[in-house]
């Protein structure tokens, strides 16, 4: 038989329960306390909150909902998928899903987001997966950025028109120097030359100097036909920009001793716009211009490769590298903006350029350019 607990016993097991009822309660009050500040915070927030558990939405703030064109109500229940564009809705289910997993996934981004009239807004986002009533669950964040797109799309509009206007004006130059002033060259040497023909010419120094002022014209028609070329290249209109990028690779390393290795790979069936093919055959010439220039270096390798959805252009030297923030820095003191230039070109055709360089390392230089199904065969 159990020992019966004396009368001070039982008297200090009540005791010690009313103690843990009245931290329940306080816990409980705390809680309730907590979760009415919460509630404050994000109903009065300027950016829209929500939290979204299973693939529904089981917290939204009226900032959200106003956002989208929906009540609070409405918006309880739905799935979160539904408010995300069908060209951001597959990446953004992916990123869920690796978050849900503890998985590292980039916790602050752009999205195009749908509203309830069928209107797209864009947002930038941030996320975070967290304990909510048991269960994980993601919370994030959001900010209307649509005017900052519109801004930044109208800005990329009035540069590509730029750069079209400057590369009607280069390949109106180009046209203008080779077909005339190249031209009239070309004739000049060739009268030079023939100047005394049929005719005595007794002095040794005369013949002389006609030779040398016929050398003098020689390279001026090949600097003239040089910076035409420079200006347009001719052949990206006929060969395409393969066979373009590789004559210029020779010529270059021909005349600059550095060795070129150029690869190509899945872009023989593609029909390319314009824009996109002059500005990556600008890019090109451009990271070759500062290898030669600064890298000193002996070879660079180049590989161009279609690879759907993107055109990926790898450029590595030898060289002797430098310091990106240094180097960016630099630049701009000293004004010499290769880089950011190339930079430029790249946001020009939404795509994305990365650089990797150390001291004594040499350099590479990944970039990836989108490009549209319609235009991958020709």
């Amino acid at each position: 038989m159990p020992k019966k607990p004396t009368y001070e016993e039982l008297e200090q097991r009540v005791k010690k329960l009313e103690k843990e009822a009245i931290g329940c309660k306080q816990v409980e009050e705390a809680l309730r306390k907590s979760e009415e500040k919460y509630k404050i915070l994000t109903t009065s927030s300027l950016t829209g909150i929500f939290i979204h558990q299973d693939g529904r939405f089981v917290f939204v703030n009226d900032r959200f909902a106003k956002l989208h064109g929906y009540t609070t109500e409405e918006l309880l229940g739905m799935e979160y998928k539904a408010l995300i564009h069908p060209d951001d809705r597959e990446i953004m289910a992916e990123r869920a899903s690796k978050r849900l997993k503890g998985e590292s996934v980039p916790f602050q981004y752009e999205v195009q987001r749908l509203k309830k009239d069928g209107g797209t807004i864009w947002c930038e986002m941030i996320a975070a997966a967290i304990e909510y009533r048991g269960k994980t669950a993601i919370m994030g964040n959001i900010v209307n950025i649509t005017k900052r797109k519109q801004a930044e799309e109208h800005v990329r509009a009035l540069t590509q028109q730029l750069m079209k206007v400057q590369e009607n004006e280069r390949q109106r130059i180009a046209r203008y120097l080779h077909d005339n002033v190249a031209q009239d060259l070309s004739l000049l040497r060739i009268g030079w030359e023939t100047l005394f023909d049929g005719r005595p010419c007794e002095s040794v120094n005369i013949r002389q100097k006609l030779l040398e002022l016929s050398k003098i014209l020689k390279r001026s028609i090949v600097a003239v036909r040089d910076i035409a070329y420079d200006l347009h290249p001719p052949g990206l209109d006929q060969l395409g920009l393969v066979r373009t990028v590789y004559q210029y690779c020779e010529e270059f390393a021909e005349k600059n001793r550095i060795k070129i290795n150029f690869f190509a790979a899945g872009m023989d069936d593609l029909s390319l716009p314009f824009d996109t093919e002059i500005n990556l055959y600008r890019i090109i010439q451009e990271a070759l211009w500062n290898t030669k220039k600064h890298a000193d270096a002996v070879s660079v390798t180049l590989k161009i490769v279609a690879s759907f959805p993107y055109i990926i252009l790898r450029i590595e030297d030898d060289g002797k590298g430098f310091d990106i923030n240094d180097r960016m820095v630099s630049a701009v003191k000293e004004k010499c903006l290769g880089l950011r230039s190339m930079e430029e070109r790249v946001g020009l055709l939404n795509g994305k350029m990365k650089i990797q360089s150390r001291p004594t390392e040499g350099t590479k230089i990944c970039i990836e350019v989108p490009y549209k199904e319609q235009n991958h065969v020709r």
